[in-house]
């Protein structure tokens, strides 16, 4: 193995090539997942330290550390549920040339204590060195390691507890730990189950193309209530939620709501129109600004249909809206 201060001087030069591809590689991993509508906590990079690196050499007695060393650029995808790592490992495998993948539960006996995560070796695809960001890049390999919040939790717990293997672990604390990595487990899958769950419960409020209204008011079925009405409008959860807080506070059930919507939905394309005037449009300005979205509709129906929500609402406008929200109130009531 050549001499310390000859390997820093080596790894000082590649090193900005490891920076470049993590931010890069982070920034890509971020865009594909978003474009394949999978939801993430976060997309971490590192690239390691020398000091890092030069233990790892001198622990496993590398002898070409640059090629032997597979992780000096890293990156993390922590995602929410077990399903979501399938897909993440399908969009590795189509986008990257997969030099090793290890599933780390495989290394794991029934009774032995770990935590779970899911490691590929990688290196770009041709037709990704075309892109400026990856130029020079060709066979410098990366490390993706794709785990659930909870895998993610329980890695982060054990690293601070110091303990690797069951042997590390006083006979006094085994069986504590073994319990705690078992809830983390089940509390996957159970996650897991609850997903499921609920999307069966969402699409059980949909019979022969109908809506159900006959339902409970909750965030499920509001939200379920919105996609199947407004589907092609923008959809934002924390606005739903606070929407239902509204609905709740004034006594508005979906079967209320539902009678609502039914009565004006003739004339809120129209209204639309008015708070949106075409020759305001500015072609620089995204189509779905100059569109409600999905709480939006439901808000500008309950001003037309709900005397003490609008009444309420009124001081939140400027002068101009109150006086054209009355004026489509008088003709929604004239009609």
């Amino acid at each position: 193995m050549e001499n310390k201060e000859t390997l820093k001087q080596e790894f000082l030069k590649v090193n900005p090539l490891y920076q470049r591809l993590s931010f890069s590689l982070m920034e890509s991993l971020k865009f594909l997942l978003k474009e394949s509508n999978i939801p993430y906590l976060d997309v971490y990079s590192r690239v390691k330290e020398f000091d890092s690196f030069f233990d790892k050499i001198d622990r496993k007695e590398y002898k070409k550390p640059f090629d032997q060393i597979e992780d000096i650029c890293g990156l993390r995808i922590v995602c929410y549920y077990p399903s979501d790592i399938l897909l993440i490992k399908k969009i590795i495998a189509e986008e990257f040339v997969i030099v090793n993948s290890e599933d780390k539960v495989d290394h794991l006996e029934p009774d032995k204590f770990g935590y779970r995560s899911y490691h590929f070796v990688v290196t770009l695809k041709h037709e990704w060195l075309k892109v400026p960001n990856y130029r020079g890049l060709e066979g410098i390999k990366a490390e993706i390691q794709v785990r659930t919040i909870l895998m993610h939790a329980w890695a982060d717990i054990s690293h601070k507890l110091s303990y690797k293997k069951k042997e590390h672990i006083p006979e006094l604390f085994q069986r504590n730990l073994f319990q705690l990595s078992a809830l983390f487990e089940i509390a996957d899958d159970r996650f897991e189950i609850l997903r499921a769950e609920r999307e069966k419960y969402r699409n059980d409020m949909i019979n022969n193309g109908q809506f159900n209204i006959n339902q409970e008011l909750n965030l499920d079925s509001l939200q379920a209530f919105l996609d199947f009405n407004f589907a092609d409008r923008v959809k934002e959860t924390y606005q739903t939620i606070d929407l239902l807080d509204e609905l709740i506070r004034y006594e508005v059930s979906l079967k209320k709501l539902n009678e609502s919507y039914v009565k004006v939905k003739k004339l809120l394309p129209e209204f639309e129109r008015e708070v949106f005037p075409e020759g305001n449009m500015d072609s620089h300005i995204d189509e779905e600004e100059l569109r409600w979205s999905q709480c939006g509709v439901v808000r500008n129906i309950l001003d037309l249909t709900n005397d003490h929500y609008w009444e309420d609402r009124c001081s939140e406008f400027p002068h101009s809206v109150i006086e054209l929200k009355k004026k489509q109130r008088d003709r929604y009531l004239n009609v």
